[in-house]
């Protein structure tokens, strides 16, 4: 039930004006694919496994899980990667948004994402040699669940013009994956989409 609460705090009030000891910014950097692989694999490539959760008409929330490589920085760890593409989603009369996804996730990992010789980081967006056009303003947590908040908001298109697509948002906890129910934040109200998460103990 308190996992609820919180899904529904976040999308009422955005977390960026959440406050108080309980919740946390989370520390957001950009890189770029495929260097980011090398953070989980001494090649610097990975095998993926993805799930998609369908949103509006033709859009979707994907989902991405891969392990960190024996002798990568990151090795035994989980990554989990997210994108909210609305790119073949066509608005009938207006077009709908999204502008914010919500994973129930527990602990999370740092790493140096953007190789900058920092292993301060904990999210982070893939906005070179990926796909995707929309980053986040932020990202936190509260009780273990973490919200992701766009900008601008990923909109549906039109006839003329394909919509948005978020840039793959990821972070690793030392859990493997399951499926649990995420939230996003939308236009027409909050939506209930299957995604991968850590399965915490």
């Amino acid at each position: 039930m308190k996992g609820l609460f919180v899904r529904l705090l976040f999308v009422s009030m955005g977390i960026v004006a959440l406050a108080g000891p309980a919740s946390a910014a989370l520390n957001v950097v950009t890189t770029s694919a495929p260097q980011i692989n090398c953070v989980f694999s001494t090649t610097c490539s990975v095998t993926v496994t993805d799930m998609s959760a369908p949103i509006f008409n033709g859009g979707f929330v994907q989902s991405r899980v891969f392990q960190g490589q024996p002798g990568s920085p990151a090795a035994g760890k989980w990554v989990y990667e997210y994108r909210v593409s609305l790119t073949n989603s066509i608005g009938i009369g207006s077009q709908n948004w999204v502008k914010q996804l919500i994973v129930p996730f527990g602990p999370i990992q740092s790493y140096d994402y953007n190789f900058d010789s920092n292993a301060t980081d904990q999210v982070f967006v893939v906005t070179q040699g990926g796909l995707g056009n929309i980053g986040l303003s932020s990202a936190g947590t509260l009780y273990g669940i973490v919200g992701f908040n766009f900008s601008p908001n990923i909109y549906e298109g039109d006839n003329q013009t394909p919509g948005d697509s978020s840039y793959f948002v990821g972070l690793v906890s030392p859990y493997a994956p399951h499926v649990v129910n995420g939230t996003i934040a939308t236009s027409a109200g909050n939506q209930t989409v299957s995604v991968y998460a850590p399965t915490n103990p």
